[in-house]
């Protein structure tokens, strides 16, 4: 996997990006901003805007990844039988127990599918 891209341009140390950070982030609005501590990248300033598409997609990928790991569980679940558990030895005794307590009309149809 490569790691992310920048030009000098983008690269401020720590000192001058505590005296011009008005001019950084103004900067990060067009392009991710990278603070320089020691000559090592230390930190990224960037827009809302950028920070907010990057994390709906890791988000996304988070989903997925927890549903294919999920598919791939119960197709090992389907092809070996045998290694199945029930729900009271997943939950534990006093999981399950507090499991059985929910009224299963105190949730709305929405809710649980939504």
């Amino acid at each position: 996997m490569e790691k992310p891209q920048f030009n000098v341009d983008q690269v401020i140390s720590a000192s001058n990006a505590a005296k011009r950070f008005a001019e950084v982030r103004r900067n990060a609005k067009t392009s991710p901003q990278f603070i320089s501590q020691n000559n090592s990248i230390d930190s990224v300033v960037q827009s809302y805007e950028d920070y907010e598409k990057m994390y709906m997609e890791l988000e996304t990928l988070r989903e997925l990844f927890f549903d294919l790991n999920l598919s791939d569980r119960i197709e090992q679940a389907d092809l070996k039988p045998e290694l199945r558990f029930t729900i009271k030895d997943v939950m534990g005794e006093e999981g399950y127990t507090e499991f059985q307590k929910i009224d299963p009309n105190s949730i709305s149809d929405e809710e649980l599918f939504g």
